[in-house]
């Protein structure tokens, strides 16, 4: 009986701890940038489709913009590249060396120039708009800027 207990204490703690980090991890634009690449260009590896994830992606996206995107799917045009790398490929290598730089915050507000760095010819260079939704950071636009 003991041992049962201290599994579920140990499991209640994890459990919380895992809610504290995913708190954490939009804690900054910075983190949010560095953690949604991170998981998307993975996701893209494992050929798994981060935007069909819907609670997951949500917890990185606005959902003006995940409706935005639905919309440009749908529209006569459709999407010619991926709307969050601005690519039709993508590099493994994008979702470790993620770069970061001109972080601009104005109240609920911020955006940032992001370098994906990858191999030679697979390098997309983004600007990144983000808006603080109840104290979490979310990614609410994104620009190419070859």
């Amino acid at each position: 009986m003991k041992r049962i207990a201290a599994l579920v204490s140990v499991g209640v703690a994890l459990l919380a701890f895992g809610q504290v980090r995913a708190v954490e991890t939009a804690a900054t634009p910075e983190d949010c940038i560095r953690n949604f690449y991170r998981w998307y260009v993975t996701n893209l590896v494992a050929n798994r489709e981060p935007m069909k994830q819907r609670s997951e992606i949500r917890r990185y996206a606005t959902e003006r913009l995940l409706k935005e995107i639905g919309r440009m799917e749908k529209g006569p045009d459709g999407l010619d590249a991926d709307y969050f790398t601005e690519a039709q490929d993508f590099d493994p290598l994008w979702a470790k060396q993620i770069e970061i730089s001109g972080v601009k915050i104005q109240g609920d507000k911020s955006s940032a120039q992001v370098l994906l760095n990858g191999a030679k010819n697979m390098r997309k260079k983004l600007v990144v708009h983000l808006v603080r939704e109840a104290g979490t950071w979310k990614v609410d636009k994104v620009q190419g800027r070859d």
